[in-house]
């Protein structure tokens, strides 16, 4: 991924013989340009492709120009060096970015550069909406979140047997975290900053679009709710323990306009980061008042490498046998019930067995079809709700 072309690794040799000719070391580059030690060298082999005011600079030193180093240089013309790019192998593809000190490779099977490019392309043309003049800050948010939602929804689409927690990690943040996707007044933005509020946001709107229309078709709303219409809801419950409205993710609720009634609280989380602090005081009240209030998560959790494998962080399950090896987080759901149940679109998390005798369940589910665990759980438990509230 670091030298994209043999036509920059021609240009780059230039600059190593334009150095050599005014009897220059490396170092001495360095030290003029003000650059930390092994900057010249590794341009020059291509294995950093420096930015064009860089290379300006460099050649200034040389006594030589633009144009100078572009003379005699041939060959095929260079692609852009993306953040996240594709590669057709046989019938899969080789999704390629960086991933901390490392040049990553995620296989994508049965995929298609084609398909790559309209998943993309779905993003970028979402987002490009932002180029307009005037858009609010409400209007930003939106926009962002609906372009992510959006992709993500059409890359579960386009590839329905892969795993809907890779595509969101490996690609879709990848390809958010390209700055090229953007509209180029956003170019200095840390887009990994921006993702985590509208990672956040996004996974919202997905579990909305997804089971909203299956839940409502059962008379249950499934609502990311403004600050008014949550303080409303919770005006009517008691938990014992102080829910903070900007806490709650999507709810649950039955009836609408001044009979509307809270049933539940969703909790959508990308991973297990920040579930302890924000999630679990506010889940654990809810579980014992007797309403509903399931995590729902892409367990998204890998280490860098060359061939990163997104695992997850539930860990092990319990079989009865020999020593419990279970992660705390498990046992925060199996065990401690601090969940009524919790749904993970991770296929590399493994569902609580059959037999075992939890507080909560651990699900494993997709996007193929919404009446699937998630809408069964929410539909059996607003019956057990009914009964124990009378809502």
């Amino acid at each position: 991924m670091t030298s994209n072309s043999d036509y920059l690794g021609r240009l780059l040799q230039r600059l190593s013989t334009f150095r050599e000719e005014v009897s220059l070391t490396p170092a001495q580059v360095e030290e003029r340009l003000i650059l930390g030690p092994g900057w010249i060298s590794a341009i020059e082999a291509g294995s950093i492709q420096p930015s064009l005011d860089v290379i300006a600079s460099m050649l200034s030193i040389y006594g030589k120009s633009l144009s100078d180093l572009a003379e005699g240089a041939t060959g095929s013309v260079p692609h852009i060096n993306r953040s996240i790019s594709a590669e057709a192998t046989e019938n899969d593809l080789d999704i390629h970015f960086v991933y901390a000190a490392h040049d990553a490779v995620y296989r994508l099977p049965n995929a298609t550069l084609d398909q790559f490019t309209a998943v993309v392309l779905t993003l970028r043309n979402g987002l490009a909406q932002l180029s307009s003049q005037n858009v609010s800050d409400e209007q930003e948010k939106a926009i962002k979140t609906e372009s992510v939602a959006s992709v993500f929804l059409k890359a579960v689409e386009l590839w329905p047997n892969a795993n809907p927690s890779d595509l969101w990690w490996f690609v879709v943040y990848r390809a958010y975290c390209d700055q090229y996707n953007h509209p180029s007044e956003h170019s200095r933005l840390d887009f990994t900053q921006s993702w985590k509020r509208t990672g956040g946001w996004a996974l919202e709107r997905i579990l909305e679009r997804h089971y909203g229309p299956a839940l409502a078709a059962h008379q249950i709303n499934l609502v990311i709710a403004d600050g008014e219409r949550k303080f409303r809801l919770l005006e009517g419950i008691k938990v014992g323990h102080r829910l903070e409205a900007d806490k709650m993710d999507v709810l649950l609720t039955v009836g609408d306009g001044a009979n509307e009634k809270l049933i539940g609280v969703v909790h959508v989380k990308s991973s297990f980061a920040e579930r302890r602090t924000d999630d679990v005081p506010m889940s654990h009240a809810l579980v014992e008042a007797g309403y509903i209030s399931p995590l729902w998560t892409m367990d998204c959790k890998s280490t860098p490498s060359v061939h990163p494998v997104n695992r997850g962080e539930l860990g092990e399950v319990f079989d009865g046998q020999g020593k419990d090896s279970r992660s705390a987080k498990r046992k925060d759901i199996e065990d401690d019930g601090f969940f009524s149940a919790c749904f993970s679109y991770n296929k590399n998390t493994r569902p609580t067995p059959e037999g075992y005798q939890s507080r909560a369940r651990v699900y494993v589910c997709d996007f193929s079809d919404p009446n699937d665990a998630f809408t069964d759980f929410i539909l059996s438990e607003r019956e057990r709700v009914r009964i124990r509230l009378g809502v």
